[in-house]
């Protein structure tokens, strides 16, 4: 089974992506393709929203800091939101979470 997107602006005009399943090889390409077209518009913010990740493997991993790496090099901020605590945990363990900011509260979508 797939990954599924779910995409939203919230109230102060940043994109929000809500991958709905596990990151893992089979997802990057979808997530990695979403993230690509989000970045082709230009948004001064693109937040990624965990809240329905339950597993991540090295591989969403180096997609997150790839992801991270292409929004910066256009001068595009891009986060991480509602990161459960295995993924936390991972992501410290990884220093993921020393490169991609991840922050507490969720953008609200419209």
């Amino acid at each position: 089974m797939g990954i599924r997107l779910d995409r939203q602006t919230d109230r102060e005009g940043a994109r929000v992506l809500i991958p709905i399943g596990d990151l893992d090889r089979d997802a990057v390409e979808p997530l990695s393709a979403a993230v690509g077209e989000e970045l082709a518009g230009r948004p001064a913010r693109l937040v990624i929203r965990m809240t329905h990740v339950p597993f991540c493997d090295s591989s969403g991993i180096v997609m997150l800091l790839d992801a991270h790496a292409d929004a910066t090099g256009r001068g595009i901020w891009l986060a991480l939101a509602d990161v459960g605590e295995h993924l936390r945990g991972l992501f410290r363990l990884s220093a993921l979470d020393r490169v991609v900011p991840i922050i507490e509260e969720p953008p609200h979508g419209r």
